[in-house]
């Protein structure tokens, strides 16, 4: 998969839309004094408030009261329609659904749900691995969400974890074991006959991509977080997390970042000249640029510090930067030197 696949959804493109908004208002914050520490909640801006997290429906039967998910059905979107669609579904505090046909915004997991499930699942796994007749002197291990969720999130975002970024984890685990995941799901919910046809169809749709007019691909198969704390100093607006992209442990990471000697070795730029088409902004001797992040597979519980890192270009989203600085200076009252 390229670099560029991971963004080229209307979904990323319209998070990444906000999120460019945020960088704005953490600019004039930043001129201020008032950024917020990297840690706090609140690296946020007019859009993004709450935070969000996108699952793919198919992989949720009921919220955390064991209610089914009711959505509001609709006929396949265009994308203008689509991404104000996800524009409001961020105004909900909780998950939001992606269906083929259909969106459920503000709903309720079962994070203890999803977290004995993941579990279920990695242990099973590392169970299935043993060939060797005679048993091990130490047990199949148990794992715990803190261990699922330190293969899902990088090395700069320490425990204790919270429950967005837990759940998200563990959900992916599910996503990248499909199979293991309807077992689990049938003993679970105790279903019979027509109930797991059901459950396995769901569970299909869940790694279908959703697509629109004109086979416009709208939401990738994955599990897409959109933290509201930036987590590093050098970072301008929360953390975009892309989970279920691979094996257990991949995932990406979409940041603005401060443009600096580190990140520029890490890109792989040499010197200090970066190319201007990589600016998201340039603002009073700030400059901030796209940074994607991959992350490897890895074993539960365990995360390499090495990364693939590259810089992204607007103008291949299909961002307008332009018109989206003007109205985002205009929205949070910034005035100063640009270029």
């Amino acid at each position: 998969m390229r670099p560029a696949d991971l963004l080229n959804s209307e979904l990323l493109r319209e998070l990444i839309a906000v999120k460019t908004d945020t960088m704005w208002r953490m600019l004039a914050l930043s001129k201020e004094g008032r950024l917020p520490a990297r840690d706090q909640e609140g690296a946020t801006g007019a859009f993004d408030n709450k935070g969000a997290i996108f699952v793919p429906g198919g992989l949720v039967f009921e919220d955390s009261d064991r209610k089914p998910v009711e959505r509001e059905r609709y006929k396949k979107p265009g994308t203008a329609d689509f991404r104000n669609r996800v524009r409001v579904a961020m105004r909900f505090d909780n998950a939001t659904l992606l269906y083929d046909d259909g969106m459920a915004m503000g709903v309720n997991l079962d994070n203890g749900f999803f977290a004995d499930i993941a579990a279920t699942i990695l242990a099973n796994k590392v169970a299935a691995m043993k060939r060797r007749p005679a048993l091990e002197s130490r047990p199949i291990p148990r794992f715990y969400s803190d261990d699922v969720t330190r293969s899902h999130a990088p090395t700069y975002l320490e425990p204790p974890y919270g429950s967005r970024t837990k759940l998200s984890s563990c959900i992916a685990v599910c996503l990248t074991e499909p199979r293991m995941y309807y077992v689990a799901c049938r003993k679970e919910f105790g279903l019979r006959g027509e109930e797991e046809r059901v459950l396995w169809d769901e569970i299909r749709k869940a790694a279908r991509p959703i697509t629109g007019r004109d086979n416009k691909l709208l939401a990738p198969p994955w599990v897409v977080v959109c933290h509201t704390a930036r987590y590093r100093n050098r970072n301008l607006a929360g953390l975009t997390r892309i989970l279920g992209i691979g094996k257990f442990g991949e995932f990406a990471t979409f940041t603005l970042e401060k443009v600096q000697k580190s990140l520029l070795a890490e890109g792989g730029v040499e010197g200090e000249d970066l190319d201007t088409r990589y600016l998201f902004a340039d603002f009073e001797g700030t400059r901030v640029a796209g940074v994607l992040r991959v992350y490897s597979a890895t074993r539960p519980g365990k995360r390499k510090k090495k990364t693939e890192t590259f810089l992204i270009d607007p103008k291949e989203l299909g961002l307008d930067l332009k018109s989206m600085s003007e109205e985002s200076r205009e929205r949070y009252r910034i005035v100063g030197e640009r270029r």
